[in-house]
């Protein structure tokens, strides 16, 4: 019976290999996993701490200057020339403007991202600057100033301004009377992100709404898609509370590390992003390392265990087949085994052991050909008184009669009949001598029974004569029909001797018409050549069996059954087949013994 392949040991060996490195790659994981962790949490805490201290610092720095602008909203100067310039005399006008100049540097270096600062009047239609001072200020950039009250920062014509309007427009108000504006150096700006940046990573600034947005670099990069992708304005106050709020985004095939800080006092976001393969990419090699070093494993476990299956368990499945295949009848096995290892012991050993068995099974076979010999020589010595006495006073009854005609054939079948059990030395016969030592029974029991019991005989198939049959197989059978089938049969008693060739067997069908058979006697039957070979009473019927098995093997043998004539219906299997060298030997060494 073939193992399913799960049952088998390689899939097992396999297993266990896998069950003894597992721990260790699982620790291996383990460790790499949690290098990994951590290596991540201390690049976002560096990330954030970054991203916070650089909003801070932004924050101060353009705090002060926004605390200043509102100083210097309250400047005496500031406020004579936006009410009241009309009546200053021209000495005290230009002196408040020169000193308002003076300021207006002092604002511009207050912060090293202000690039300019300017106060616009519109009472003198002025725009005072640092060392000098211009016509009326651009109306879009007044309108600008005026619609940005609560921002601290706007963009105008690609410029970010700092800037307010004294007093705010109200509803049909008048206009104001000043307004300061402070314009950040984009460049210098830049160039913070760009030190905040490590890397192939980048800074990106953006004003609530997405109104303004300041990049490391001209162009903006990856930063405003990545900022996009995190949907600043979706994040919640919760979130926001915890800042800065990190998130993993993939973008143009790479994962980046964002961090995000918001600040309410510049109404902008600062975001910070590095591409994860720049600080994970020797863990992120070291995992691919790892892994294809289990892929390696495993395909060294598989080999490995490949070698250990065809090495053990291949010359044990050979040995399991070879005992499988081990024929009582003949064992002739042999395994050989190239390598001298232990198998090669296990194999000298089976080998001897097979080797003894033969001899057993010889020695056996031969006991049991004796046995067999000895029963026929018992059944050919054992000739039945009742024959006897009945052949006599038939004998007699014909004398009396004068029936020399029939004396004379009968005398004769006795003597043909008697010649041959008591004459035949050999085992074996022709089937052609058989049966006509069958037909020789026949006609002296119908002289016997005159018209009482009638014979009908089958031709024997022209290449079936010379088959060699054991002696005195078809004889008993008609006996068996005549004392036990026939016997009370007062007239029109049948006897049929049928022979079927088919293909390589030749079957010889002894049946009666008795009507004695019942079912009892029948399993009776069947029961004792179940048991014929292993124990049972020495018949006429079962040595026949056994000898028919001892020559043909389980396919010769005789079968029972209820013949369609009414009585005992007798099949003998007769194979066309050649005895094997294993019997010629040991009928050859009984004959010699």
């Amino acid at each position: 019976m073939k193992l399913l392949w799960f049952k088998s040991i390689y899939p097992k060996i396999v297993a266990g290999f896998l069950l003894a490195i597992m721990p260790v790659y699982a620790a291996a994981l383990y460790m790499n996993e949690s290098g990994l962790a951590s290596v991540e949490q201390e690049i976002t805490q560096s990330l954030n701490a970054r991203t916070n201290f650089f909003m801070r610092t932004l924050e101060q720095e353009l705090r002060s200057t926004v605390l200043l602008m509102n100083d210097l909203s309250q400047d005496s100067d500031l406020q004579k020339l936006s009410t009241i310039a009309p009546a200053m005399s021209r000495s005290e006008y230009f002196q408040a403007i020169n000193r308002l100049q003076g300021k207006m540097r002092l604002l511009q270096s207050s912060n090293q991202y202000v690039q300019e600062a300017k106060t616009y009047i519109p009472l003198i239609e002025k725009t005072i600057e640092q060392v000098s001072y211009e016509g009326a200020m651009p109306p879009e950039q007044m309108k600008a100033l005026e619609e940005h009250p609560d921002r601290v920062i706007f963009e105008w014509k690609n410029k970010l301004l700092l800037g307010m309007v004294y007093p705010e427009r109200l509803r049909n108000s008048h206009p104001p009377n000043f307004a300061i504006a402070a314009e950040l150096s984009v460049p210098k700006m830049q160039t913070a992100l760009l030190q905040l940046a490590t890397g192939d990573g980048g800074a990106v600034l953006i004003g609530v709404d997405n109104s303004w947005v300041l990049t490391q670099e001209d162009g903006g990069g990856i930063g405003p898609r990545l900022a996009e992708r995190i949907d600043l304005e979706a994040l919640t106050s919760t979130e926001f509370s915890k800042l800065p709020y990190n998130t993993k985004v993939k973008a143009d095939g790479a994962n980046y590390w964002v961090s995000v800080e918001r600040s309410a006092f510049l109404n902008a976001d600062l975001v910070v992003y590095v591409p994860e393969a720049e600080f994970l990419g020797p863990l992120g090699k070291y995992r691919m390392i790892f892994f294809g070093l289990s892929g390696f494993s495993l395909l060294v476990v598989i080999l490995f265990s490949g070698w250990i299956y065809s090495r053990i368990h291949q010359p044990l499945q050979r040995m399991v087949r070879a005992f499988r295949n081990i024929d009582f009848d003949s064992p002739r096995v042999e395994l050989r085994h190239k390598h001298h290892d232990e198998f090669h012991y296990l194999y000298e050993q089976f080998n001897h052991m097979v080797k003894r068995l033969q001899v057993l099974i010889h020695e056996v076979f031969e006991q049991k050909i004796r046995s067999q010999r000895s029963e026929l020589k018992q059944l050919q010595s054992q000739i039945n008184p009742h024959f006897l006495y009945n052949s006599f006073f038939t004998l007699h009854q014909m004398g009396e009669m004068e029936d020399y005609e029939n004396i004379v054939r009968f005398t004769r079948h006795l003597g043909e009949y008697f010649r041959f059990i008591t004459r035949n030395a050999a085992d074996e016969v022709s089937l052609k001598a058989e049966v006509g030592h069958a037909k020789a029974y026949v006609d002296i029991q119908s002289i016997r029974f005159h018209n009482r019991i009638s014979a009908y005989w089958d031709d024997i198939p022209g290449d079936w004569e010379q088959l060699d049959v054991p002696l005195l197989i078809l004889q008993p059978l008609i006996e068996n029909a005549y004392e036990h089938g026939l016997e009370e049969k007062e007239a029109d008693g049948q006897i049929r001797v049928t022979m079927a060739a088919e293909r390589h067997v030749l079957h010889i069908i002894v049946e009666d018409n008795g009507e004695t058979l019942t079912d009892e006697r029948l399993q009776n039957l069947q029961s004792m050549i179940a048991i014929s070979d292993v124990k049972g009473e020495i018949t006429g019927l079962s040595n026949v069996h056994r000898r028919l098995r001892l020559k043909f093997g389980p396919a010769g043998g005789l079968t029972f059954s209820r013949s369609r004539l009414g009585g005992l219906r007798i099949d003998m299997t007769l194979p066309k087949q050649e005895r094997s060298e294993m019997d010629e030997e040991q009928v050859q060494n009984t004959d010699r013994g």
